[in-house]
């Protein structure tokens, strides 16, 4: 009998614990989300290629390893391995397989900190 008021006093109880936690969700969910570039309010070309450095270039290798596509060595290069990898990353998501690393590309990979406007050299290499 004792387990049992334990028991009905829990799920008495659960409304209490559960209202507060979904109320704090809902009020962070309705607050409007701010873009990674919020200083610059013109909309992002998803085509876009931008200039990445070795270390940025690093990211995204680290990116495609930790999705199961092979870079090679995680050396900031874009080589002819991290290519492909890129572009088998591509066709998986349904991206244009361009081989190249676009916005696009950095938004699927989870790293939308890396995106920004073109100016990166399609197929020239970060050294």
């Amino acid at each position: 009998m004792k387990k049992l008021a334990i028991a009905a006093v829990a799920i008495a109880s659960l409304p209490a614990i559960a209202i507060p936690s979904a109320t704090i969700l809902l009020a962070q969910a309705s607050q409007p989300a701010q873009a990674p570039h919020s200083a610059d309010a013109s909309p992002l070309d998803m085509s876009a290629i931008p200039s990445l450095s070795e270390d940025r270039v690093r990211r995204v290798q680290q990116a495609l390893q930790a999705k199961g596509f092979d870079p090679g060595p995680i050396d900031g290069v874009i080589g002819p391995r991290t290519e492909d990898a890129v572009r088998n990353f591509q066709d998986r998501y349904g991206i244009e397989t361009s081989a190249k690393i676009d916005n696009q590309t950095l938004y699927a990979l989870g790293a939308p900190d890396l995106a920004g406007p073109g100016g990166g050299e399609p197929g020239q290499t970060a050294r």
